[in-house]
């Protein structure tokens, strides 16, 4: 009998449901490796993972020394993919899931602080001259700290700005240790939040957002099983520079949802936006 793992990445499924409901293949855009994963009905049953497209793109090097450009760009073009058919002047909500005070659940509040908001510059005199998107950016915090759910924290959101679509970004768990920080995984069926690490909170989805909703994240932590059966008690590790880990990763998504949102801004425009 398959054995569901407690991950996030649908990667770690498809080489062993290949031919049940799960399709796999490889490419390689801008030099960086990505598997691209589609799960249908039957092997969204078998693994217990919403039937939809996830896209791994995997990372050699730690982010710190990674050719952050490329893995950027490569984002940028499987993120623009997942997209469609989303209209360029549509606005898109980017938010940031997690805990800023934990280091390796803090990829989400790292990253958007990084993605200059637009969406307050409709009708100036920049916002025509760039060609810009709105786009607007959120920390979401966590429910420990916000008391709010945050489905319906972002649900409330979305109802007053009525976005295109929604971008989540977020700290994940895998359970194979060569993808421990060394993988970015961008998914059309959303996410929930903490399902990971075994948390139960709400999914945030196309069907309870109303509208399209992107997932991107890397794994972070990953699940000692073997210790845990024999303690008792739930495991997780990260890396000991996860630090860094962090904080290079939340520069190469930054980088890539900008290229993707609006391209025509350069990388020193996009800083001077942010310190507006």
């Amino acid at each position: 009998m398959f054995k569901i793992k407690r991950t996030d990445l649908a990667v770690e499924f498809a080489a062993e449901l290949s031919e049940k409901g799960i399709r796999m293949t490889e490419e390689l855009q801008n030099g960086v490796k990505a598997t691209c994963v589609t799960v249908g009905k039957q092997g969204e049953r078998l693994i217990g993972k919403p039937a939809g497209r996830y896209i791994t793109i995997h990372c050699e090097n730690d982010p710190d020394k990674e050719n952050k450009a490329s893995v950027s760009l490569a984002l940028a073009h499987y993120l623009n993919r997942l997209l469609k058919p989303v209209a360029s002047r549509e606005t898109v909500l980017v938010a940031g899931l997690g805990n800023e005070w934990i280091t390796p659940d803090s990829l989400g509040a790292r990253t958007v602080h990084k993605i200059p908001a637009t969406a307050h510059l409709s009708g100036t005199r920049e916002f025509g001259e760039l060609g810009l998107r709105p786009v607007a950016v959120l920390e979401m915090g966590v429910m420990g700290q916000t008391g709010l759910e945050s489905s319906e924290y972002l649900h409330s959101i979305s109802k007053s700005l009525l976005p295109a679509a929604i971008i989540l970004i977020d700290s994940l768990a895998c359970s194979d240790l060569s993808r421990l920080a060394k993988t970015i995984q961008l998914t059309d069926t959303g996410i929930c939040p903490g399902s990971g690490v075994g948390g139960n909170r709400t999914a945030i989805n196309k069907y309870n957002m109303e509208t399209k909703v992107i997932a991107i994240g890397v794994p972070t932590v990953i699940d000692l099983d073997s210790i845990a059966e024999s303690s008792g008690e739930a495991c997780m590790v990260t890396p000991r520079n996860i630090d860094s880990v962090v904080n290079g990763y939340g520069e190469i998504i930054a980088m890539g949802v900008n290229a993707a949102l609006n391209p025509a801004l350069s990388r020193e425009e996009a800083e001077m936006l942010l310190c507006r």
